[in-house]
């Protein structure tokens, strides 16, 4: 779990530093132009993802089951939702090809979140 915990946590952190400081950077390979409105919710997107690795930075050092489990449940929710969003985005042709690799990216972290909430729960050394 504090594998996963960890990995999210780079990969958010790396997205949401993105989004905020350098949105056209991030978008452009997907093939996506922003406009000045759209860079601003690409930003106000980016201080939302920033949160993720603030609470798996706490989850990874808690000795707390409970908490643990409920930081799974919140990956789990966000990237099966984002999977769903950026699936409808891709299906309408928002994105270019590049597009599917965060798709895929994020059905990842769908499995393997998934995997810790149906695995019991036990501590992990990681």
């Amino acid at each position: 779990m504090n594998t996963l915990f960890l990995v999210s946590m780079i990969v958010e952190a790396i997205f949401g530093i993105g989004f905020i400081f350098f949105p056209d950077f991030v978008m452009d390979p997907m093939g996506v132009t922003l406009d000045e409105t759209s860079r601003t919710f690409a930003r106000l997107f980016g201080t939302a993802i920033l949160s993720i690795p603030v609470l798996l930075f706490f989850a990874r050092k808690s000795a707390n089951t409970e908490f643990k489990k409920g930081a799974v449940y919140c990956i789990f929710t966000y990237y099966l939702s984002s999977t769903i969003i950026l699936l409808i985005t891709q299906i309408k042709g928002l994105m270019n090809g590049m597009g599917w690799s965060i798709i895929v990216l994020h059905m990842v972290f769908v499995l393997w979140s998934g995997f810790y909430m149906i695995k019991p729960a036990q501590r992990d050394s990681v």
